[in-house]
């Protein structure tokens, strides 16, 4: 029902139609564990960037950034001056409200360079955020750096999509209702008095849950490294035969829909085929955002 920047919700779909076909109609899900207990990589991420501002002489504590992302090889090539200024760990950057979000949100919006300036002219650049800092809890800046994080993931990401997207679209399409007893008031007010170095100490995601679940959850769950859910992105739509993949990122179709460059549609689909699996995640990104773009429209505008 809208586009998607990410593939993660098609197999979310296809779980919750198995729950249906094994004919359970509610299920108990983890949402809001990584959020309230400090799980997700972002969290982890921002520890190391201030790490690495604290003494931006240093070469070897860049090197702390490759840690964060294993599954992605081309983010394993590159050098610490590369990582340094893609994480923005200097000093400067420490001092801003959305540090820890900031490399995440500059460079989804690198995906505006697709659309058409007609589209362009409608939304309204802030590069400084002023709209969203306007809408900042009072007391936020006097959180600590972990709990803004987890502020800013809980209230912008989680709704939106989280429980959205991947959540109870694609669940109650198959007539699946979600509980998620990590949201429950009570554990999200124990969990805002937790302190950050319970959530995360040093780098271990989500410490003192990991505690209070021994004894009660195989060691092999809670001593493995968390792997975030992720799903294939290009190497999904080239190379399977999908006639719909071919016809809406044609130039006619893309012509028609009025949303994106047509040029530089074809050079993105160019590279997708031929060499797919050196595709940055920004690109991946922007295949699926124009990919989903395109079927949406295609299904309510110009049928």
């Amino acid at each position: 029902e809208k586009p998607l920047l990410r593939t993660a919700p098609a197999p979310m779909y296809l779980l919750a139609r198995l729950v249906r076909d094994s004919h359970y109609k509610v299920v108990i899900t983890g949402e809001g564990a990584d959020e309230m207990l400090g799980g997700y990589d972002i969290f982890k991420e921002a520890k190391i960037r201030r790490f690495c501002a604290a003494h931006p002489e240093s070469t070897r504590r860049p090197l702390l950034l490759k840690r964060l992302y294993p599954y992605l090889p081309g983010l394993q090539a590159q050098s610490p001056a590369y990582l340094k200024a893609f994480f923005r760990s200097s000093p400067e950057d420490v001092s801003q409200p959305f540090f820890s979000h900031r490399p995440r949100w500059e460079m989804t919006a690198g995906l505006k360079q697709f659309l058409t300036e007609d589209v362009r002219q409608q939304i309204k650049p802030d590069p400084e955020y002023k709209s969203l800092t306007a809408v900042l809890d009072s007391q936020y800046s006097s959180w600590d750096y972990f709990s803004q994080s987890q502020y800013l993931e809980t209230t912008i990401l989680m709704p939106g999509y989280i429980l959205s997207s991947q959540g109870d679209r694609v669940s109650m399409a198959h007539g699946v209702e979600g509980r998620f007893p990590f949201l429950d008031h009570r554990v999200a007010e124990f969990s805002a008095q937790v302190p950050p170095r319970l959530r995360m100490k040093v780098l271990r995601e989500k410490y003192l849950l990991r505690l209070c679940s021994r004894g009660i959850i195989p060691s092999q769950v809670t001593a493995r490294t968390k792997q975030p859910y992720r799903a294939p992105e290009v190497s999904s739509f080239f190379g399977h035969g999908l006639a719909y993949v071919d016809e809406m990122l044609s130039e006619d179709a893309i012509r028609r829909t009025k949303l994106f460059r047509p040029d530089l549609v074809r050079r993105l689909v160019e590279k997708a085929k031929s060499r797919a699996s050196n595709l940055s995640t920004r690109e991946n990104m922007a295949v699926t955002a124009i990919l989903s773009a395109q079927l949406w429209s295609w299904e309510f505008l110009h049928r």
